[in-house]
């Protein structure tokens, strides 16, 4: 009788936001995901959400046809910028609160996530990461940090996530990041065993009541807690978010939470942070979604750069609130999606070159991987590199 509840509220709560829609398709040019695909419909935002509107309205049932529905919901990379294009040129649906609610209603009727993400799901219930790494693993890399437990001789928690223990790049982002706090003397810590924000599990529909991501979140707050934390920096955009406006807002109270990039320049504004270097690079800044759509931080990044000597700051064609989404959002890091033509990275990286940059700088761990791979595959690795903020700022002190 439960799950026959929930899923009346959940069909009842698609229809109601998106019968808001009136399929004006505006959202489709601004989609990345119809950008690298074949251009049908379904592979866009307002196709997207139809194929859940018509569903939830003819109640469909056929697991095949949900099955193609699941395809379709799970290949957004819940960028939000066909909200914001909604919101310029139409109606103002809020397109992502439907497509969240669409992959929760799948994970209900035990057709989603795809095939590869159920595996992401139990790593997350079994070792608290979405990675399948054992505690004993995740743990092994921070021998190299050299950076304290929290305690109550520390100020800041240094949230850390799991894209570091698992991914080179990402452990360089970590790297830089310790330094450079250890240089502007900021008493700091992290948890040794810290376990995922949850995020993974909110992209692939585990966000009801009682499940994955309840779960997860409990933990993290009654963690938080125990240690007396007052102060979270993340290094990634998709933690900062999850902390910020997924957490119960009254659990959270008290506890400051910031990405790493808004740390940084309120150092920076302090006196806490100088760079002496001169860094002679023309640059442009990559907006991850989740930090710049979701929460509207495009100026703290920027400040950060225009601080370091000798640096040249220019900006990508699409920037700030128009940024092109490097393709890992959504859980889309976790499996493949075969109708795609194209990679986001491969066209950013050609941007880059258009902007008259030889250096793309981001702040996300899954941006810069992708960005990374992006540059490789399109064969531009002696012209533009790709380097996280904090290793650009490491190089300048």
């Amino acid at each position: 009788m439960q799950a026959q509840a929930t899923e009346a509220r959940l069909k009842e709560d698609i229809l109601d936001i998106l019968t808001c829609c009136i399929n004006c398709r505006f959202c489709l040019p601004s989609c990345p995901l119809f950008e690298i695909t074949q251009g049908e419909v379904t592979q866009g935002a307002s196709g997207i959400t139809r194929a859940l509107y018509y569903a939830v309205k003819w109640n469909e049932i056929d697991r095949e046809v949900l099955g193609e529905l699941r395809n379709i919901l799970y290949s957004c990379m819940t960028c939000r910028n066909c909200e914001v294009a909604c919101k310029n040129l139409s109606t103002g649906t809020k397109l992502l609160d439907a497509i969240e609610k669409g992959r929760e209603l799948l994970i209900e009727k035990l057709i989603g996530p795809m095939p590869k993400q159920k595996r992401t799901l139990e790593s997350l219930y079994l070792y608290g990461n979405p990675n399948d790494m054992l505690p004993a693993d995740r743990q092994a890399w921070l021998s190299g940090l050299n950076v304290s437990s929290f305690g109550p001789e520390t100020d800041v928690l240094l949230y850390v996530g799991c894209t570091a223990p698992h991914d080179l790049e990402a452990q360089g982002m970590a790297f830089r990041l310790v330094e450079l706090l250890k240089r502007a003397g900021i008493r700091f810590g992290i948890i040794g065993d810290e376990i995922c924000c949850g995020r993974p599990a909110l992209d692939m529909g585990e966000s009801g009541e009682g499940g994955l991501f309840e779960d997860i979140s409990g933990k993290n707050i009654a963690r938080l807690a125990s240690l007396g934390v007052k102060h979270v920096v993340t290094l990634s955009p998709h933690c900062f978010d999850t902390f910020r406006n997924r957490y119960p807002e009254e659990k959270m109270k008290g506890i400051k939470i910031q990405h790493y990039t808004q740390f940084l320049s309120d150092l920076i504004e302090k006196g806490q942070l100088k760079f002496a270097k001169s860094i002679e690079k023309k640059v442009v800044y990559h907006d991850p979604c989740y930090l710049g759509r979701y929460n509207s931080i495009y100026d703290e990044p920027r400040r950060v750069l225009e601080s370091i000597p000798g640096l040249g700051l220019g900006e990508f064609a699409r920037a700030r609130e128009d940024s092109l989404c490097c393709g890992g959002g959504g859980g889309r890091m976790f499996t493949d999606f075969e109708a795609e033509i194209g990679r986001l990275g491969n066209i950013r990286a050609k941007e880059a070159l258009d902007a008259g940059a030889d250096t793309i700088v981001t702040a996300c761990p899954w941006c810069k991987i992708n960005l990374v791979d992006g540059v490789k595959i399109a064969g531009i690795e002696e012209s533009v590199s790709v380097i996280d903020l904090a290793e650009l700022c490491m190089k300048a002190l």
